[in-house]
């Protein structure tokens, strides 16, 4: 029997929505795949920066996404979240590349900046795109099952590239940056195989007025406002982890190999718990998930700060792998869900990225002045004070984190 014309454009449809969900996964595991990351400290340390010059690059970092997230999510909606990914990826081999050749405070300084402008064109943009893909096959309802199955892909990229880097790194501190650069041409290449998505916007409205309706967008809605806040906490804290754990296991004992392997191993246990967050939110209500996240990640660096190395240590490791597996993919569809006009979703989740990115930009210094010895307490008493402002705001007024 012939199958009718609506169910063979239906089938097709179905064809063309899996490639295109399978090409935007590669996307995902390739385009943040930074082997450089477990031993960046290390090789700025080569390099002649100082414990502090390092964590102010942090800082630097943060400030310049804090300048360009919104316009760069304003970019996405206007001319293309596929565009602003590929655009993406082709800063980061740049910053790569001047990171190589780097010997000064002031060189990294322009490399780290342009790392933050590419971080800055894919961060909202990929998440708007695997939406509006969604969404343009009547499959929304499918997006925190999907956006699940991405941040498992981003962190097992992740995890690879770790173990990677510090296997080169074991060799040559300058190898993960330069293979982190041919990472970052390929993830181009798959960016210029996805789909075209067609701007949204309106284009008479310019980049201000649109950027003010991103930040309008938050401010008048206390939910939305109040999830901002909440990642911008969670964010800091496993942001932290970046530069803290380097000189944290350096002190125990860890090589560069070593330690690469040991966040290899991290960032697999966090990519399934991220496989497995929609279910969980099928099992738990929301609210019980970002309180149960933020108040165990907060504990677990009170206890790291006296722990050795040991199996202690590793189990809050573990511990932490897990809240870092488990926040992407429950705080983007909670974002998602409050924005109701899809014309500005890179925009608006841009302004989330931006918040989270200030308060790291204003933590790293903190960070390097407090020094390499007690910096975990430091996080630990972080997390406790994020979550009791967080647990006053939303007894004050804020609507709970549940369905609409």
């Amino acid at each position: 029997m012939t199958p009718s014309l609506p169910s063979r454009h239906a089938e097709l449809a179905e064809r063309m929505l899996r490639r295109d969900l399978r090409v935007f996964y590669l996307f995902r595991l390739l385009g943040t795949s930074y082997l450089f990351v477990p031993i960046f400290m290390l090789f700025q340390a080569d390099r002649g920066l100082s414990f502090f010059d390092r964590l102010a690059l942090g800082g630097i970092y943060s400030a310049v996404i804090v300048l360009v997230e919104v316009p760069t999510g304003v970019f996405a909606d206007r001319f293309g979240r596929r565009r602003a990914m590929l655009l993406g990826a082709l800063a980061m081999v740049g910053s790569c590349l001047l990171a190589l050749e780097a010997d000064s405070f002031a060189t990294f300084a322009i490399a780290e900046a342009i790392g933050a402008l590419s971080i800055a064109l894919c961060s909202g943009a990929d998440s708007a795109y695997l939406y509006d893909l969604l969404a343009a096959h009547d499959r929304a309802h499918e997006y925190p099952e999907r956006e699940s199955a991405a941040s498992a892909w981003h962190l097992i990229g992740s995890a690879v590239a770790f173990a990677g880097g510090g296997w080169l790194a074991s060799y040559d501190l300058a190898l993960p940056y330069l293979v982190t650069a041919a990472v970052a041409a390929v993830a181009a290449v798959v960016a210029c195989t996805m789909r075209e998505d067609l701007p949204r916007t309106d284009e008479r409205a310019t980049f201000g007025r649109s950027t003010l309706g991103a930040f309008a967008e938050v401010a008048r809605n206390g939910r939305l406002a109040w999830i901002v806040g909440y990642s911008a906490v969670v964010f800091v804290l496993l942001r932290a982890t970046v530069y803290v754990y380097q000189p944290y296991l350096q002190e125990r004992g860890l090589d560069p190999l070593e330690t690469g392997v040991l966040f290899a191993g991290v960032y697999m246990i966090a990519a399934v718990v991220a496989y497995r967050t929609h279910a969980l939110r099928a099992r738990f209500s929301d609210d019980v998930l970002l309180w149960s996240l933020l108040g165990v990640l907060a504990v677990s660096f009170v206890g790291l700060a006296g722990a050795g190395a040991g199996p202690w240590m590793l189990a809050l490791l573990v511990v932490q792998a897990a809240a870092n597996g488990i926040y992407s993919p429950l705080i983007k569809p909670l974002l998602n869900r409050e924005i109701i006009d899809s014309s500005k979703r890179a925009a608006v989740l841009s302004v989330e990225s931006m918040v989270r990115r200030a308060a790291m930009g204003m933590f790293a210094p903190m960070v390097g002045l407090f020094g390499q010895s007690d910096v975990m307490l430091l996080c630990g008493c972080v997390g406790l004070g994020g979550f009791a402002i967080l647990f006053l705001v939303r007894i004050r007024g804020v609507a709970p984190i549940g369905p609409r």
